[in-house]
């Protein structure tokens, strides 16, 4: 492929070698001072603005120096010149420059207008084969790149899905798990109730039995009281009792004395009267 540097070279070199004889910008194109080029090329279109062979000259210089809008600019200002080689040149410098800002088709579709000027130019028409070439290759390229991308994302969403699944079985598992867990909380806690229950009825009963126990030991020591007590009236009763025999006993030898004691006051008197009557 023909770069646009030495396109530019002889397209230059062509125009202003048949225009003027001696061109000076060709010269210093050939030193590289492509700012005086460019300085010169303008001093002309001071002289004549119309000029377009010094337009073409101002737009290659301004490429040389990284100006690619100036060389847009003044490459596009000479399409309408009447000098059909110099129309087709701009085309293919026009393209060339389109082509490395990889605008590809409309590089393409300049390429073509030039070689419909000049279809003898072979760097046009190598350039717009290989150009044709490259965007289908591209669209090839682009093409399994997406059937690629699809593919990736089939399989992306294949992934998910089965991930999807696989969070809603974890998913699912773990609803299980805690209501398991929920299950196992609750029988836990009817365990602890239970237990918490029989406890209580334990301690209830422990309590009762400690209450019943009391009381039949308040019962019991009630008893051997009434017992003792029942048991202090009997010697009383007992010692009463012989009080009152020896008591009985001393009443009755008492009287038993009186009465001997009156039979011998009577045998006294019956001795007094006998004494008497004697």
């Amino acid at each position: 492929m023909t770069k646009l540097i030495e396109t530019k070279s002889i397209i230059i070199f062509l125009l202003f070698s048949t225009l003027m004889g001696q061109d000076k910008g060709q010269k210093l194109f050939e030193q590289k001072k492509y700012d005086e080029a460019r300085r010169y090329y303008e001093s002309i279109l001071d002289k004549r603005d119309e000029d377009k062979a010094a337009l073409f000259g101002v737009g290659s210089s301004a490429y040389y120096l990284d100006d690619i809008e100036g060389a847009l600019n003044s490459f596009g200002n000479t399409l309408d010149s009447e000098d059909d080689q110099l129309k087709s040149k701009s085309y293919y410098n026009l393209a060339r420059i389109l082509q490395d800002k990889n605008e590809l088709e409309k590089s393409l579709a300049l390429y073509r207008k030039s070689l419909e000027l000049d279809p003898t130019d072979i760097d046009a028409k190598v350039n717009y084969e290989l150009l044709k070439r490259q965007i289908s290759q591209n669209q090839k390229d682009e093409n399994q790149s997406n059937e690629q991308s699809s593919e990736r994302n089939e399989n992306e969403n294949s992934e998910k899905e089965d991930e999807n699944q696989s969070n809603e079985q974890s998913s699912e598992r773990n609803e299980n798990e805690n209501s398991e867990k929920e299950d196992e909380n609750q029988s836990n806690e009817q365990s602890s109730e239970r237990n918490e229950n029989e406890n209580s009825e334990k301690e209830d009963e422990n309590n009762e039995l400690a209450e019943q126990n009391k009381k039949e030991q308040e019962e019991s020591k009630g008893d051997k009281q009434d017992e003792a007590d029942q048991n202090i009236p009997d010697n009383e009763g007992e010692n009463k009792s012989d009080e009152l025999m020896q008591a009985e006993a001393i009443l009755n030898a008492l009287k038993d004395q009186e009465k001997i004691n009156q039979k011998q006051k009577i045998l006294k008197t019956k001795s007094l009267k006998f004494d008497k009557d004697w």
